[in-house]
């Protein structure tokens, strides 16, 4: 585990390419962490992962447009066999009926953002309207579960700082009754009614 958490420190740039090209939410929150701990600035993770996601999205648009009758492409054929033709039509509906915005709200859905991209190119999106909403849609995406795993770095050292002062809280108090009960006792071995009979 150690190993692997070297890894993604060191290669971040790439891990987290390569991980928001196709969903990569846990990526870019781990990306969003790495900001939080110094490794990054969160403006180039935004970059990174906004770029990486309109690639990723055109890819799959193209994808599904290959699909259309009179332009099947045979290396479209041979990813779609791997991808699962049946994610063509998932969220047919949801496109035809919101057209744009369902490229800008399926980014939210975890498992759907590719599909998505694909039935919008299988159904005839246009090519500049995909790439606005696609566009607006991946740098708000970056941005908000980005922001995420910042706040979620942020409060883990909050977290661990508090576990250090609550130890050293502890062991104050502990040393605190400890005090008093042995000041308690000699008390009670000083009262005259306590006094050894002579």
């Amino acid at each position: 585990m150690e190993t692997l958490l070297q890894y993604f420190i060191q290669y971040h740039t790439l891990v987290i390419f390569l991980g928001t090209f196709i969903e990569g939410e846990v990526v870019l929150i781990a990306g969003g962490f790495l900001v939080s701990e110094g490794y990054l600035s969160f403006s180039a993770l935004v970059l990174i992962a906004t770029l990486a996601a309109i690639t990723g999205d055109n890819f799959f648009f193209w994808l599904g447009r290959s699909q259309r009758v009179g332009s099947r492409h045979p290396w479209a054929d041979r990813l779609l066999n791997f991808v699962g033709e049946h994610r063509l039509f998932k969220g047919e509906e949801f496109v035809r009926r919101h057209g744009g915005k369902s490229v800008f709200f399926v980014r939210f859905f975890y498992g759907l953002r590719f599909a998505g991209a694909m039935t919008a190119g299988y159904l005839g999106m246009g090519l500049a309207r995909f790439f606005l909403f696609n566009l607006i849609g991946s740098l708000t995406w970056a941005i908000v579960l980005g922001w995420a795993g910042y706040l979620f770095g942020e409060s883990l050292e909050a977290i661990a700082k508090g576990i250090k002062l609550g130890e050293v809280g502890f062991a104050l108090v502990l040393a605190g009754l400890l005090i008093a009960y042995f000041l308690n006792s000699k008390r009670k071995k000083k009262k005259p009614g306590n006094l050894p009979k002579g």
